[in-house]
């Protein structure tokens, strides 16, 4: 059973560093950096995870960079740098990411990403030997990552969904004479440490995904189908703030956890046991504010007891 973290996508370069210091004194295994568009928010992944690398135990990985931005080759020239100076405890996550991000934010047209993110791994099979984590949504997205990639991310998914698509894989692996032994099953949970508005934290963090976002809504819709509608109706109707309200207690319970930093911990444990996830990562999801000493501090308290 492993453990990592990873700071949000409004984080500054800055507080990564200084949790990168923090979590280097721990025991965890994995340390994420995410990227949206760094001309937009947060931070370039590449170039921050490349100014953290010192060659330390916890391995660092992209969580995810998007297959749309980039060319290939550039991946791979970015990757293998990191690699390298990582000794080679780096892993590579990558995605197709979503319309509302390729396309308002980058300007991009969002044409064929499975078959694209199909190509970029074919590409980099060849010329990176470092992991390849595939970002993992819907159904097809899992059943090919079995196929081609190392590892998969979930991030936003119901704890039974991420138990099945777990069996799926294993089955799909084995169906392909693979071992689910090498495999990697890694689940992004948003952690929110002891604040008077950790609840609301928790809650501006899914009306903005599954607001804005139908990648994220449609896997919640079997078992959260009418507040999904709710929440994405609201979303398009009258905006960000007022989706919030939207959001049940129920949903943040699900998908989330929130508390001091020994209730997280627990929670997470329970996550893990009940998904199967081999791997569950803390994901910090919060403004740029929200990273002060106070959160600091409580992730030093965090990162002791993991």
């Amino acid at each position: 059973m492993k453990r990592g973290i990873e700071l949000g996508i409004n984080a500054t370069l800055p507080s990564i560093q200084k949790a990168a210091q923090i979590a280097n004194q721990s025991k965890i295994d994995y340390f994420f950096v995410p990227e949206t568009n760094p001309a937009v928010m947060g931070v370039d992944a590449f170039d921050a995870l490349e100014k953290i690398s010192n060659g330390k135990c916890m391995a660092l990985g992209t969580a995810i960079v998007n297959v749309f931005s980039r060319k290939k080759e550039e991946i791979s020239r970015n990757a293998n740098k990191i690699y390298q100076k990582t000794n080679e405890n780096f892993v590579l996550g990558i995605g197709t990411s979503a319309p509302a991000i390729i396309e308002k934010l980058w300007n991009l047209k969002f044409e064929r990403p499975l078959s694209r993110l199909v190509d970029y791994t074919k590409y980099l099979r060849a010329n990176f030997k470092g992991k390849i984590f595939w970002a993992a949504v819907g159904q097809k997205t899992v059943q090919l990552a079995a196929q081609n990639a190392d590892g998969v991310i979930f991030f936003l998914k119901p704890r039974n969904q991420v138990f099945s698509d777990i069996q799926k894989i294993k089955q799909n692996l084995s169906s392909a004479g693979k071992s689910f032994d090498s495999f990697e099953t890694v689940c992004i949970v948003p952690t929110y440490l002891d604040s008077s508005e950790n609840l609301n934290a928790a809650k501006a963090t899914l009306a903005k995904y599954i607001g804005a976002n139908e990648f994220y809504s449609n896997p919640l819709s079997d078992e959260f189908g009418k507040e999904v509608m709710e929440i994405r109706k609201t979303f398009k109707e009258f905006g960000f703030t007022k989706t919030i309200e939207k959001v049940s207690d129920s949903l943040v319970k699900e998908l989330t956890v929130c508390g001091t930093p020994t209730h997280c911990r627990e929670m997470l444990d329970n996550f893990q046991k009940e998904t199967g996830c081999k791997t569950v990562i803390a994901g910090f999801d919060l403004p740029k504010e929200g990273y002060d000493p106070t959160f600091f501090e409580n992730l030093r308290k965090l990162l002791a007891m993991m």
